[in-house]
């Protein structure tokens, strides 16, 4: 059981971000907060690099100058072995002298800077999501491929909900354990203990839940109403990798129609106008009626392919200076897909591959971006429909054209998880490394 007095997680980000301050004069960059959440939760920087798409090369030396930035801020050596046991005895020192020595514990990833890695933006979809956001009520839903930079965008956002004054807090419902999904109830009691941990609120969820009466949604109502919603500024919540809901299907349909619920009590009820929610997601759980869903309400954005001109732009911040001729030649094999993309100018300006090299083997096992393709290659393998829908598509030489034999269900399903693109009546492989690697494997 964890003491009262062990660092959490959101503590031990807020105090490192300080103590970098000190020496750097800047916040923690995204890099370097999933170098030290890796590290918190014990993972290799193989495994780091691999969670978060960069290269182990560049995961370690971010990780070594956060060790030597925190080494000088608290004057002995720190190493990726040691650096919780330093940073406790720091928390406890600082407890010591003021129970009000540590900055803020409300600045997560989503309040930090942003100058540690290129990014480009994708006008207008960044200003209209800051606009968004600050509506009363707020409902964004934020939808696009794996990979496609949704959970950057997010950052961003949250980033200037921050700036706004709003209390913000980011889910990620893959830190949800298995045993999180084994009913509504448990579900729920984890949705508001992790709200409640991060802003620190001082009513405990265990005594709510106990005393307070009625079924799990209304305690979870009565909990946001009485300690959560009240106080002079919104709360804005971020729920990453809603997909992960759909595999349960009475949790997903209870807990989506829920949210579509209290979207629609900001219409009503000024309390409930201050709440801002923000949805990230792949595709769209259908399985709810249509007046009940969230994926109908609030409003939509999905994020588009990298042009040309944002690849260039991309490839100039990696110092590499191409031409239009190597932006096309990229963009002949990955389009504008913004991982793609990015991972082979990293590896190009990296000097690991050259672009022909990179190119070459790009659709194959033992491309830099097999891990990329094997993740599609899971899933389709686990919906055996939707595999069959792709092997027609991506086995044509031409659009495959919807018919009784061609399920546009299934070809829907295909354009949310950016495999294909949907063209009038017709459905093609979105990218050349897609048609080329898969048509091996399924051709077979």
């Amino acid at each position: 059981m964890k003491s009262e007095s062990e660092l959490t997680w959101t503590q031990t980000q807020n105090l490192v971000d300080a103590l970098v301050f000190q020496v750097t004069k800047k916040h923690l960059g995204n890099a370097e907060v999933q170098v030290l959440r890796g590290a918190w939760d014990g993972k290799t920087y193989d495994a780091i690099a691999s969670e978060s798409h960069l290269t182990v090369k560049y995961i370690s030396e971010v990780g070594g100058q956060l060790w030597n930035n925190l080494s000088e801020a608290l004057e002995e050596e720190v190493k990726k072995t040691n650096f919780r046991q330093a940073l406790q005895r720091e928390w406890e020192k600082q407890g010591n002298k003021s129970e009000n020595t540590v900055i803020n514990p409300e600045i997560q990833l989503s309040a930090m800077e942003f100058d540690s890695e290129p990014y480009i933006e994708r006008p207008p979809i960044e200003s209209r999501c800051y606009e968004e956001i600050c509506k009363p009520g707020a409902l964004l839903r934020i939808q696009a491929p794996l990979q496609f930079g949704k959970t950057e965008l997010m950052s961003r956002i949250m980033h200037h909900a921050a700036q706004q004054g709003y209390r913000t807090v980011v889910l990620n419902l893959r830190d949800a354990e298995v045993e999180d999904f084994n009913s509504l109830d448990k579900f729920l009691h984890w949705f508001i203990t992790i709200i409640a941990e991060t802003l620190e609120l001082g009513q405990s969820v265990e005594e709510h839940w106990r005393k307070s009466l009625g079924n799990c949604k209304i305690k979870c109502r009565t909990y946001f109403e009485k300690y959560l919603l009240p106080g002079d500024s919104a709360v804005a919540i971020a729920l990453d990798k809603v997909d992960k809901l759909f595999a349960y299907g009475e949790i997903a349909g209870e807990f989506l129609g829920m949210l579509r619920t209290w979207h629609e009590d900001a219409k009503t009820k000024p309390l409930w106008r201050q709440l801002r929610l923000l949805m990230l997601h792949t595709q769209v759980y259908t399985q709810l009626n249509i007046n009940q869903s969230p994926f109908n309400a609030g409003t939509e954005i999905k994020l588009t392919d990298f042009t040309n001109e944002q690849v260039q732009s991309l490839a100039q911040q990696y110092k590499l200076n191409w031409k239009n001729t190597q932006v096309e030649q990229l963009m002949a094999m990955v389009g504008g897909h913004p991982y793609l993309v990015t991972k082979a100018l990293q590896v190009v300006s990296g000097q690991e591959m050259t672009l022909e090299s990179l190119l070459q083997s790009a659709p194959t096992a033992s491309g830099i971006f097999r891990n990329h393709l094997e993740r599609h290659w899971r899933y389709l393998q686990a919906n055996l429909p939707v595999l069959t829908a792709f092997k027609t598509i991506v086995l044509a030489d031409s659009p495959v054209e919807f018919n009784s034999n061609f399920n546009l269900d299934d070809a829907v399903k295909l354009d949310d998880l950016g495999l294909v693109e949907l063209q009038n009546n017709s459905a093609v492989s979105r990218y050349q490394i897609y048609r080329l690697y898969f048509r091996e494997r399924l051709a077979s």
